[in-house]
């Protein structure tokens, strides 16, 4: 099931893309952790901005669920206007931290990391559509994993477009502050994945997330749709993996030149 290079073959340029590392964190090292991503990845990562090797960065700390059962205790997010690059060498990871006025090689970077926390996988996703602007440290991010059924994918989207954007922008009308996306997942790929879709809904706050996006806005935004007629239809499209939420803890965006 080839969903995602089929999505991007019909696009006329290319979408933007995150590359999206899951990382576990060895125990008790997760203060240990926080302070290499905040004294070291931070800097490099505004350095690496800067010189256009992506456009931003994030680093989000997991809330729900959580603990030694997740399967991930961070997200590591690198998002670029287009397709991602190849991951750089250690020659040009040197070069990097040089750059940065880091003073560690990419070997002592990497064992420093490696001591710290392994590499559970790495997803790269694709953006269909979305709408708000990104919010910063503090900011709660919930991922809906889909997965949506063999030649579902452009009606799962066509719905998710048609029925939620819009309710997420009457939500950002009246005040409120966060944002949502729908993805794809380009790779991996295959028919044993547990999802192959997303969709990210960003909120400011704790209190923000738990009280999502009320349901009383549906009769302004579609007042000739039934709710629960659009939600048989998505459900007949797809079915929910599973949602996690994120705590982001740190985040870098390329300085405009």
């Amino acid at each position: 099931m080839v969903f995602g290079t089929a999505a991007l073959a019909q696009q006329q340029q290319q979408p933007p893309t995150g590359r999206d590392y899951c990382i576990k964190v060895a125990p008790e090292k997760s203060a240990d952790f926080e302070t290499f991503v905040h004294d070291v990845s931070v800097p490099l990562n505004q350095s690496r901005a800067d010189a256009g090797e992506f456009d931003w960065f994030v680093v989000e700390r997991a809330a729900i669920p959580a603990g030694s059962s997740a399967r991930c205790d961070y997200r590591i997010v690198y998002g670029y206007k287009g397709l991602p690059p190849e991951t750089p060498s250690p020659e040009q990871m040197d070069a990097a931290l040089k750059k940065a006025k880091i003073n560690m090689t990419a070997k002592d970077l990497a064992a420093k990391r490696d001591a710290l926390s392994r590499l559970v996988d790495v997803e790269i996703w694709y953006g269909i559509d979305s709408v708000g602007s990104a919010l910063g440290k503090g900011s709660y991010v919930r991922l809906n994993h889909y997965n949506i059924k063999p030649g579902a994918m452009q009606d799962w989207q066509r719905l998710e477009t048609t029925y939620w954007k819009p309710m997420v922008q009457e939500y950002i009308k009246g005040g409120g502050k966060g944002s949502w996306a729908v993805v794809g997942l380009l790779m991996p790929d295959g028919d044993n994945l547990p999802y192959n879709a997303m969709t990210v809904d960003r909120f400011a706050d704790w209190n923000s997330l738990l009280q999502g996006i009320s349901f009383s806005l549906w009769p302004k935004v579609h007042p000739n749709n039934e709710a629960t007629d659009v939600f048989d239809r998505l459900d007949r499209v797809r079915t929910r993996a599973n949602i996690e939420v994120y705590k982001v803890i740190e985040t870098v965006n390329r300085s405009a030149n």
